[in-house]
């Protein structure tokens, strides 16, 4: 298998678990199973971007997708999120 094949099915399970997120939203009085597919998203994405990061992709061209990635999957996201402490050290030193 190729690695871009291994990288569009993973966008693939991504998609498959977004839409179980809003399935449980849409029907869950417990937020459960949203939190546990949440946390799957959260990893599967991370895992693409890791892999984009990572040669032989890492260029410009590959930090493109990334930004994409994180528009797509998290167009809500803000700065304001950063609560942990040393990634709060971090963003800081990028604003």
């Amino acid at each position: 298998m190729s690695h871009v094949h291994h990288l569009i099915e993973l966008i693939d399970s991504i998609n498959k678990t977004e839409e179980m997120i809003s399935l449980h939203k849409d029907h869950d009085e417990l937020d459960l199973m949203t939190s546990q597919y949440e946390a799957l998203k959260t990893k599967q994405i991370s895992q693409l971007i890791d892999e984009l990061a990572m040669p032989p992709f890492q260029s410009l061209e590959s930090i493109s997708l990334i930004q994409k990635i994180v528009n797509k999957y998290y167009p809500s996201i803000n700065d304001e999120i950063v609560e942990h402490k040393e990634l709060k050290k971090l963003a800081l030193a990028i604003s």
